[in-house]
């Protein structure tokens, strides 16, 4: 099989004019014939068995050479690609320019590759190391925060004040038509936490269980849903229920009441090292998404292909689909309430697909520069660790591909590695010490 490179910098795409001898397409041709006689029952011949002479005559030459081609082409454009270290990011686009028995297969195939990279100077990067601190009042907010989720209720025969909740049935309307979810019966109303427009909260404010109120609620301007936002919509609300929030008191019993703790202070020294911990954890992040981002900012970049801006929008879309998913919503839902196009949401999120596609490359190409590599033991057990997710081995089976599995996790295990090295040869600085935020 003989390969002529054609590159084209300005598009990302290289051209690859491929010729493969009779020989080299013969076993192709030889195992469409074999499928062929296979699918149709040749007189005299078993199933498979029919000479390709005799299956060329029975379903015709295009039959038989379309046939072989669909198996070739693949295979020696796959070749061509590994034997000539090329970065295909796309399915090629291609042209037979000849084929026969007697000819061989030549063909064209033009494809999107990865950019060129040309990484600057990293010794002039320069990233900023925060110090992790936890507050005196972030540990007291957080204690606050596990006391309100301990709280209990207690029925009370008062007027409803602020912090207390309601149980309530209520309607929505807006001339006289029921607003979508604008109906609930037996809900929770938290007063004072901002569950429901403001103006719906505030309004329950002095009811009391067993009474009714109509009134008037405008929706904020900024309102989630367009249709609604700055709009009146009349309320009607039936109280069933007022309930007391009962906090339990910050003290050594609460303490222990949440686990092993003998008092306060080893709930608090807990508390302040798992802030600690997720802060620190939170900032390396932040450290290295700085230090990926400034690599990217350095380099020079030919052409960057479409296919690889469309490639990680369709990621970031199914993360935001699967954020919306939470909320029971789909992208059709949001696309109404914000009065956007699926492809208006594209194009918003194309900056951010850009700059992250800049990040990938640069760190790739800092990897392939340092020759950093993943250890075959390493990937073993990073794979046998994340199989432990399923609950047998059945189940994984039927969820993950192995060997896209292998590919994802070697990426993120590269890419862990190259960052670890990037820190070594680029400047840390340690952040101006800073006031805590209270």
């Amino acid at each position: 099989m003989e390969v002529e490179i054609k590159r084209n910098e300005e598009q990302s795409e290289i051209e690859l004019k491929i010729t493969a001898t009779v020989e080299d397409f013969a076993p192709y041709v030889k195992d469409a014939a074999k499928k062929l006689s296979k699918e149709k029952s040749i007189k005299g011949f078993r199933p498979g068995k029919a000479p390709v002479e005799v299956v060329e005559e029975v379903f015709g030459p295009g039959r038989l050479l379309n046939e072989a081609m669909d198996r070739a082409i693949p295979r020696f454009f796959v070749e061509a690609v590994l034997d000539n270290d090329i970065d295909a990011i796309a399915r090629p686009k291609v042209a037979v320019d000849e084929i026969g028995r007697d000819k061989g297969l030549r063909f064209t195939a033009t494809v999107a590759v990865l950019p060129t990279v040309t990484l600057g100077d990293l010794s002039k990067i320069e990233v900023e190391k925060r110090a992790v601190k936890v507050t005196e009042k972030e540990l007291e907010t957080e204690l606050e925060r596990l006391t309100k989720m301990r709280s209990t209720y207690l029925e009370v025969a008062r007027p409803a004040v602020k912090g207390d909740v309601l149980i309530v049935d209520f309607k929505i309307t807006t001339g006289g038509v029921m607003l979508e979810g604008g109906q609930g019966k037996d809900q929770q109303v938290h007063l004072g936490e901002g569950h429901f427009v403001p103006d719906f909260e505030d309004k329950l404010i002095g009811i009391a269980a067993g009474d009714v109120r109509e009134f008037k609620i405008k929706f904020p301007v900024d309102y989630k849903k367009r249709n609604l936002a700055g709009k009146e919509a009349e309320a009607w609300v039936q109280a069933k229920a007022v309930q007391k929030r009962v906090v339990p008191e910050i003290n050594d019993a609460f303490a222990q009441q949440l686990g092993k703790f003998e008092n306060l202070i080893d709930l608090k020294k807990q508390l302040r090292d798992n802030l600690q911990h997720e802060r620190k954890h939170r900032e390396e992040e932040r450290q290295q998404g700085e230090m990926t981002e400034k690599l990217a900012e350095g380099a020079a970049f030919s052409n960057i292909h479409e296919v690889l801006i469309d490639k990680e929008i369709d990621r970031l879309l199914g993360e935001f689909e699967q954020m919306l998913v939470w909320q029971q919503k789909t992208i059709d839902d949001y696309c109404r309430e914000k009065g956007r196009t699926i492809e208006q949401v594209r194009e918003e999120m194309k900056p951010n697909a850009e700059k992250s596609v800049k990040v990938g490359l640069a760190l790739r190409s800092f990897a392939k520069q340092e020759g950093v590599q993943v250890d075959e033991n390493e990937l073993a057990e990073k794979t046998k660790d994340y199989l432990k997710r399923f609950s047998s081995s059945k189940e994984s089976a039927e969820k993950i591909d192995p060997e896209e599995l292998r590919e994802h996790l070697t990426y993120l295990m590269r890419n862990q590695k190259a960052m670890e090295l990037l820190e070594t040869k680029v400047t840390i600085k340690e952040a101006k010490d800073e006031k805590p935020k209270e």
